[in-house]
């Protein structure tokens, strides 16, 4: 009898992960269905095939500004933190010449320890792929000896972001819009906040203008959203180094 309720507890446990596995999968199909017609509606391109740790891709066109977006899982990190990525190589500089980052995380890597850690931190990356593009050729701990803060936007803007600038960099570029899109990010389904100024963070260098989104939910409504803020941004940045 005691190895009878064994056996029925077993099976009840094995047809019940099996039925969550399923469901998991359903729903992934579901998601991926979703984001597939989400993004052909707006005149993107959907990739769902998983790359290491890329699990999808989106990739677009606006006013001749080509870019891609997609999500890195983190896989495979003790500690993983999955990212949102926005790219375009339409807009680049030589060397790391524009920031955008909340206003504690600049204050921290702006300050003397903090800049001589990246420098240690680049040195190591640099001897372990024995390539100098590890450390970023123009990396952070450079870039913020001399980089000028611009002292744009509203006050709110200002208490939650720096917008940080290499000496030859245009300035005036900082609109209402651009300020929005950097601020309001949409709910999540659960009915949380994004907390965008300590996971939001924007590079302009030789690989092109980068945002990186971190922890953001993947509700189709925060991509739409990141595409618009990339969008924003490139525009800005070409039609202000245009008139300079």
């Amino acid at each position: 009898m005691q190895n009878f309720f064994i056996f029925v507890i077993f099976a009840l446990f094995i047809g019940g992960f099996t039925w969550l596995l399923v469901k998991g999968r359903q729903t992934q199909k579901l998601q991926q269905f979703d984001r597939k017609v989400q993004a052909r509606k707006l005149g993107w391109s959907y990739l769902g095939t998983r790359e290491g740790r890329v699990d999808y891709r989106f990739a677009g066109i606006d006013n001749g500004i080509e870019w891609s977006m997609w999500h890195d899982s983190d896989r495979g990190d003790n500690s993983p933190t999955p990212k949102a990525y926005w790219q375009s190589s339409n807009v680049r500089t030589p060397h790391l010449s524009l920031v955008i980052i909340g206003r504690t995380r600049y204050q921290m890597e702006s300050a003397a320890v903090s800049r001589v850690l990246m420098d240690v931190v680049s040195g190591i990356a640099q001897a372990v792929s024995g390539d100098v593009s590890a450390s970023g050729r123009a990396d952070k701990a450079e870039f913020y000896e001399s980089a000028t803060p611009l002292e744009e936007g509203g006050t709110i803007f200002r208490e939650r972001y720096v917008v940080a600038i290499a000496p030859d960099m245009p300035q005036g570029w900082v609109d209402t819009e651009l300020q929005a899109l950097l601020l309001t990010w949409p709910r999540s389904k659960s009915g949380a906040d994004y907390r965008c100024n300590e996971r939001v963070e924007v590079n302009l260098s030789q690989d092109g203008l980068k945002i990186v989104a971190q922890s953001m939910p993947e509700d189709f409504v925060f991509w739409k959203h990141l595409a618009q803020l990339g969008q924003a941004l490139a525009k800005r940045l070409a039609t202000y180094a245009a008139h300079q």
